[in-house]
């Protein structure tokens, strides 16, 4: 009777214990079971992937510092980037702009927005630069401003800007973050592991913001060169072909006073290159109500350029060689026209035909491949 008690008794615990499993069931992992939900919605891994960004020697040797990316925070920012219901009628994304196989642009002269609008001004790719975070908004070395006009000053408000454009995606920010409230069955996961504070306004935007940033282009074959020649651009690079190394030579004497040597930055921000005696759309002058300033607009990075036209703040340049054709014989003797366009105080680089082969044979040395299909910028929707 004294070992059948104790062995009653355990079975009595047991019993309750199996009873109290089954009608009480815990959750071990909360975070795993949100990125279960998840997974029926978006194809992300569950440990995020790595946004950190490393310059090839010869940049962080220039002053180019990388930024600092939250890998949580720029997964998210990637589905926010994507996600087509964060416009008012659910059929344009901030990728519908800009496309990932296109350096982030849209090959078109001007962007489709909702209701079958289109915006005003060309959409300029995201893949344009050596780096987004380190080259873009006030934390930047460079402190470049945003759009043709250079209105906004950070990620967050250019976003802003064309998340609320009635040609865009005409969504007011409490809008948006209604709209992922309502899309817990991927955004909770997201949240948990980015923003334990909850969906805000912020938060929304700090994501997308550190996702953009992370964007970065530099392992083309011209970085491949300057790095090997420790940033010396006028070394023959044995990773070029003959007739772009003597584009280079053409770009380095002709085009960097604008575009820098690097073509990872712009020498002056903004700037008038004569496309127009008259301009309709009178850029940084409409912005500022100063005449001062008509057909003034964003001096654009180089990078991936071969991928991004059409070209010019309309996209009314369709190919490299009607740009190359521009600085030879189309710059317009505006009031206006910088002063890097003039030789002579008389429009013109001095270029002729014959450079115009070598020269865009060179800029296609920007067009780096990795970019166009890393997974971790890719549309992440199934």
């Amino acid at each position: 009777m004294k070992i059948f008690m104790p062995i009653l008794f355990l079975a009595f615990l047991v019993s309750l214990t199996s009873c109290k499993k089954a009608t009480e069931p815990v959750t071990i992992n909360p975070y795993h079971d949100a990125y279960e939900e998840a997974s029926n919605y978006v194809n992300l891994p569950e440990k995020a992937y790595d946004y950190s960004v490393d310059f090839p020697q010869y940049l962080k040797n220039s002053a180019f510092r990388a930024p600092k990316i939250d890998n949580e925070k720029a997964t998210l920012g990637r589905v926010l980037f994507y996600d087509k219901k964060l416009s008012k009628t659910n059929e344009v994304s901030c990728a519908s702009c800009h496309i990932q196989e296109l350096a982030f642009a849209d090959g078109k002269k001007v962007s489709d927005g909702i209701n079958d609008r289109q915006t005003t001004r060309n959409s300029i790719g995201l893949g344009s630069t050596v780096n987004f975070g380190a080259y873009y908004g006030t934390a930047s070395f460079f402190n470049i401003n945003f759009f043709w006009d250079d209105r906004a000053k950070s990620v967050a408000e250019q976003a802003t800007q064309s998340l609320a454009s009635d040609l865009e995606m005409g969504m007011h920010m409490h809008e948006v973050v209604e709209k992922v409230k309502e899309n817990q069955k991927y955004y909770k996961w997201l949240f948990m592991e980015a923003y334990p504070d909850g969906i805000t306004e912020d938060n929304v935007l700090d994501a997308i913001q550190q996702f953009v940033n992370s964007m970065g282009s530099y392992h083309s074959p011209f970085d491949e060169g300057m790095n090997t020649h420790n940033g010396d651009e006028m070394a023959y690079f044995d990773e070029l072909s003959p007739l772009q190394n003597q584009g280079k030579n053409i770009f380095m004497q002709h085009c960097t006073s604008c575009h820098s040597k690097f073509a990872a930055r712009s020498t002056v921000p903004t700037a008038n290159n004569g496309l127009y005696m008259v301009y309709e759309d009178k850029g940084v002058g409409a912005r500022d109500n100063n005449s001062a300033f008509d057909g003034v607009f964003k001096v654009p990075s180089l990078r991936n350029i071969e991928l991004t036209g059409p070209y010019m703040h309309d996209g009314s340049l369709e190919t490299l060689e009607d740009v190359v054709e521009h600085y030879i014989s189309g710059i317009k003797n505006h009031r206006n026209l910088a002063s890097q366009l003039k030789t002579n105080g008389h429009p013109g680089l001095g270029l002729t035909e014959a450079d115009k082969a070598p020269l865009v044979a060179f800029l296609k040395s920007f067009t780096d491949d990795s970019i166009l299909t890393d997974e971790r910028y890719a549309d992440p929707f199934k």
